[in-house]
């Protein structure tokens, strides 16, 4: 059995065709795990309600006009604008995925803006965390867009969402944000409780499985959940239940049919908490969007041997993994086809 840790870590709380698949070629270089000189970084907030949310803008060293921009939403749990864990899995997710991404778009001429959620930093304390719900986070990522429609040195506003991100930058496409188009990485195809379940049943002996089931039942329904797993037990906390419930509602397909801007979806091919049934199944549900699966990126986009989940794990702990070349690539040129 794994310990509790490895469980919470990798639950889901990341030349190419838009119909198929991106194949590995290269060796991608080392990186750092500071911005590299062809980039500039500056403090950037954005009003999202009653809170300034906090975040960093990421333009070419170089650039003297207008350019695109994306607003890089960030995934499950306390992910950081960087794409780190602030929590106490620190340790286990300490990839810099979303720092990385921005650094390479900006050196293919696309700024970008990532933000700390709501949820982290001095804003958790000015927040109800019992009356939090997933319309709060979506809101944060339609302020965003809005910021970032407004200032006159970008063309054109992308949404880049990864994991839970994915969903939230998808439902405020549709509930107006305004962007040219979204990219979904890593992003469920089907709603969360059968995800979970899922990544669960491949880390729990059956029985477990069999007391989750009853536990997340009752926690949805507002019960108290009752005997479940030690790992398990921070998914079920009062605190989030709200938020669960919401959560637990959202169906991906449902909501991608009803999108009206360009999508991409990219998906790794070894990703151990969403696979590539689940971008397969938003590719069915939105036929116009265009899907890519790199083969051997994990849910972070490193390039993985395998899908053994503890051989994956050092690739969510070491930044100086570089993440595969087709992310940025991939991203660059979909970008650069939109209107």
């Amino acid at each position: 059995m794994r310990s509790s840790n490895s469980i919470l870590s990798l639950l889901f709380v990341g030349a190419v065709s838009s119909s198929g698949i991106a194949q590995t070629s290269g060796t991608p270089r080392a990186i750092d795990t500071l911005p590299p000189a062809t980039v500039i970084e500056s403090p950037f907030t954005f009003q999202s309600g009653t809170l300034t949310l906090p975040g960093t803008l990421t333009l070419p060293a170089n650039y003297s006009h207008q350019i695109p921009v994306a607003l890089i939403v960030a995934g499950s749990g306390p992910t950081d604008r960087n794409g780190n864990s602030g929590g106490p899995l620190r340790a286990q997710n300490n990839s810099n995925l979303y720092a990385i991404l921005a650094w390479q778009l900006a050196d293919a001429g696309i700024a970008s803006v990532r933000y700390d959620k709501r949820s982290l930093g001095e804003n958790l304390k000015k927040l109800d965390l019992p009356n939090i719900s997933i319309d709060d986070f979506v809101a944060d990522a339609i302020a965003g867009a809005r910021e970032l429609v407004g200032d006159r040195r970008f063309s054109k506003v992308i949404l880049i969402g990864h994991s839970e991100g994915a969903e939230l930058v998808l439902q405020a496409a549709n509930r107006g944000a305004p962007t040219a188009g979204i990219v979904m990485l890593s992003g469920a195809g089907r709603p969360i409780m059968p995800i979970l379940r899922e990544q669960i049943s491949k880390q729990l002996p059956p029985d477990e499985v069999v007391k989750w089931d009853s536990a997340a039942a009752r926690y949805l329904r507002g019960e108290d959940p009752g005997d479940v797993h030690p790992a398990l037990r921070p998914l079920l906390v009062p605190v989030n239940r709200k938020f669960m419930q919401g959560w637990a509602k959202y169906d991906p397909a449902v909501e991608i049919a009803r999108a009206k801007v360009p999508i991409l979806i990219i998906q790794g091919g070894r990703d151990i908490q969403v696979g590539e049934v689940d971008a397969r199944a938003l590719r069915a549900a939105q036929p116009a969007a265009a899907l890519v699966v790199i083969p051997a990126a994990n849910h972070v986009f490193r390039a993985a041997a395998s899908a053994d989940r503890m051989a994956q794990l050092r690739l969510y702990t070491d930044p100086t993994i570089p993440i595969v070349p087709e992310l940025t690539s991939t991203i660059v040129e979909w970008v650069g086809k939109l209107k």
